[in-house]
């Protein structure tokens, strides 16, 4: 019991709207040499609806092949209500209907923009504020977001396209959906109660989507049952399958936007504060902290969970600042964008499965935490207070001279590069003749 509730407020306690800040950027330095999308011809913006209306019958039969499989597939899969199926014919908001069997919030915006990397906005061109592209609990002071307005009928280059996509499901796509949450999809989606989160935080809902810690102890299992229930790698499946069924149908806008999506969840799981929830500490050591705080000794155990909170928040902080710095001042070499660019490591991975996040993605940032949670703390030891992503607040106090905490960085940074290649890659490859669920 003791265990469980510790590992329910280290789970609280992580700010999991942060999976390395902005997808949107990283995966534009991940994907620009990629000759799939650099070579690939720009594509027609189209709204949802359109894309719904002409493939309404093949989309359906996905979702129900997906539906199927996910129930044989996923661990601790929470089975779609039968309600939500979408129903034989089109009713009047296909585009509800289809959010809710997919089960995402349907009070996303689902704006039609992309976002340019940071120094190459287009100020000549309508833009859209924050809360027309984000639900209100994601809004956030820190994110510098610029979002420019597309045209139904539009041309646009795909990377645009994908990478601006890549960042979406931090815009409200997860929130909300449990059982104890408030909205009206709450009590019909069928997840249940929120198995971890802080509710001081409007986003913390969407924890369970874009977390997982799949590479636990027996003994945490069994003591923290609920850690098992996260689907990240539920959601990377289902948007590749549409992905596949948008290019195939002559659809390539809609292809490349869903496969930001999912790629949004590969890249979330390559930040060990995402894979692990007490990176740098061994189950006997997690033992000992209840032990004595069911002495009445509790210091160690809180301790932790700020130690947690705050290391996960600050090195984004730190990396979203030093990145952003680097793209304004036009420095065209540094390794930190080398890292996201690297593709020497890309042939050493296995193919893309449906099993590649939990089995790989998920593994690898598990083994590192440690180190990269012993690089933070004695980075901290040193560094200057930060509070914001600003430049003007932090960067004339931050030199970014931390040699071992940057070793960390580029490494994790060239995880997340190389696996967003190749998620990218299998969304591009021609899916198999009937294979396109899986």
């Amino acid at each position: 019991m003791k265990l469980t509730i510790l590992l329910l407020l280290l789970c609280g306690t992580a700010p999991a709207a942060w999976g390395w800040s902005n997808h949107t950027v990283g995966s534009y330095l991940a994907l620009q040499a990629l000759p799939a999308l650099r070579e690939a011809p720009q594509v027609r913006v189209e709204p949802l609806e359109q894309f719904l209306t002409e493939q309404y019958g093949a989309i359906a039969e996905l979702l129900e092949q997906q539906e199927l499989f996910a129930r044989q597939h996923f661990a601790q899969y929470p089975p779609r209500p039968d309600s939500l199926q979408l129903p034989a014919t089109p009713g009047d908001n296909v585009r509800q209907a289809f959010l809710n069997a997919l089960r995402v919030n349907p009070q996303i915006h689902l704006a039609m923009v992309i976002q340019p990397m940071p120094g190459q906005d287009q100020p000549q061109r309508a833009h859209l504020k924050a809360e027309q592209v984000m639900v209100e609990q994601t809004l956030s002071p820190w994110h510098r977001q610029r979002f420019i307005l597309l045209a139904d009928g539009e041309h646009v280059a795909p990377l645009a396209v994908l990478a601006s996509a890549a960042d979406e499901p931090d815009y409200g796509h997860d929130i909300n959906l449990f059982s104890d949450n408030p909205g009206e999809v709450a009590a019909v989606y069928g997840f249940g109660p929120q198995p971890f989160g802080d509710d001081r935080f409007q986003y913390s809902s969407q924890a369970p989507f874009h977390m997982g810690f799949f590479h636990e102890s027996p003994v945490v299992y069994a003591a923290a049952g609920f850690l098992q229930r996260s689907w990240p790698d539920w959601r990377a499946y289902q948007y590749l399958g549409l992905a596949r069924l948008a290019f195939a149908t002559g659809h390539s806008y809609w292809g490349y936007r869903f496969l930001g999506w999912g790629l949004h969840h590969i890249q979330d799981l390559t930040q060990p504060y995402h894979a692990k929830p007490l990176p740098g500490v061994e189950l006997a050591s997690m033992l000992l902290m209840e032990g004595k705080a069911l002495a009445g000794y509790d210091g160690d155990k809180h301790a932790a969970i700020e130690r947690v909170a705050s290391r996960h928040m600050e090195v984004e902080k730190y990396q979203a600042a030093w990145l952003y710095s680097l793209l304004h001042s036009g420095q065209p070499v540094h390794p930190m964008l080398q890292a996201y660019a690297d593709t020497t490591q890309d042939t050493s991975y296995p193919p893309y499965s449906v099993d590649y996040l939990r089995d790989v993605v998920s593994a690898q940032s598990a083994e590192a935490g440690a180190q990269f949670d012993e690089a933070i703390g004695q980075w901290l030891a040193t560094a200057p207070a930060t509070s914001s992503f600003s430049a003007g607040n932090q960067l004339q106090r931050e030199d970014y001279d931390h040699p071992l905490l940057n070793q960390q960085l580029f490494q994790l940074l060239g995880h997340f590069g190389a696996h967003s290649r190749i998620y990218v890659g299998a969304g591009l490859a021609p899916a198999v003749t009937g294979n396109a669920a899986r």
